[in-house]
């Protein structure tokens, strides 16, 4: 069960704007726990040990500007580097400037210092609404059921990334891990192919929606997703390829 309310993290490297940050979103009831960071690093370090729903972030700081920062999330959400959605981006800043470029980097909202409590309420709305629906859609998604040891774990198929042949079994590639999953590939290549997946290989299903490049080497072509590289085999490349210039 998730706490109630947004799990915040501001970053500023100015301690009185943190302060005033702190203070509104303490009155907030929206705002759930608040943690905060002086800098990009720090961070980086704080998303890497909680769970944080929402980033409120300065965008003119010492080292990595708040732009890079909201660029890495960008990036780490495209690759499926972590499970489930990263942290919405919230900027708090006093210049107008780079408000484009912000929105660029799919920043929820851009907020400019001082900040008001109804303005803050209002970017916080749009937040907690993003969170509603795409926990809605990934409860939605189709789910397949694998044994971890003396317990069932429930894998979303949209988080699989690859699918690889492991004797009578499919071992599934997600941002989490690899499960073991007591079916034959061949038969999750025919059952999942409406949800997205790809035969690749005798040995290996892909995931579309998880491709991050596809290459010529030597006569081959390989298929990149976060954390591997697929050969297509020779007999499957003309309806890989098909499949994939359908999806651009």
């Amino acid at each position: 069960m998730r706490p109630p309310g947004l799990s915040i993290l501001v970053v500023d490297d100015e301690p009185l704007a943190v302060s005033q940050m702190t203070w509104l979103l303490a009155a907030e009831p929206q705002a759930g726990e608040v943690f905060t960071a002086t800098d990009a690093r720090s961070a980086e370090q704080e998303l890497q040990r909680r769970r944080i729903d929402v980033v409120l972030l300065d965008i003119h700081m010492p080292g990595m500007s708040g732009l890079g920062l909201a660029r890495r999330l960008r990036d780490q959400s495209s690759a499926g580097v972590q499970a489930g959605p990263g942290p919405q981006v919230i900027f708090v800043t006093a210049d107008a400037h780079p408000a484009v470029e912000a929105f660029e980097l799919e920043a929820r909202d851009y907020l400019l210092k001082p900040v008001r409590a109804q303005r803050l309420a209002e970017a916080l709305r749009r937040a907690t609404a993003a969170r509603e629906s795409a926990e809605q859609e990934r409860q939605e998604s189709p789910r397949v059921s694998v044994l971890q040891g003396d317990s069932t774990v429930l894998i979303a198929l949209q988080d699989i990334r690859w699918v690889q042949a492991h004797g009578d079994y499919a071992r599934l590639h997600t941002p989490a891990g690899a499960y073991l999953l007591r079916t034959p590939l061949a038969e999750l290549a025919e059952a999942w192919q409406e949800h997205g997946f790809l035969r690749t290989h005798r040995s290996s299903l892909v995931n579309v929606a998880h491709v991050q490049k596809v290459t010529r080497r030597q006569g081959h072509m390989i298929i990149e997703v976060p954390g591997a590289e697929l050969e297509v085999s020779r007999r499957l490349m003309p309806q890989v390829r098909e499949r994939l210039e359908a999806g651009r």
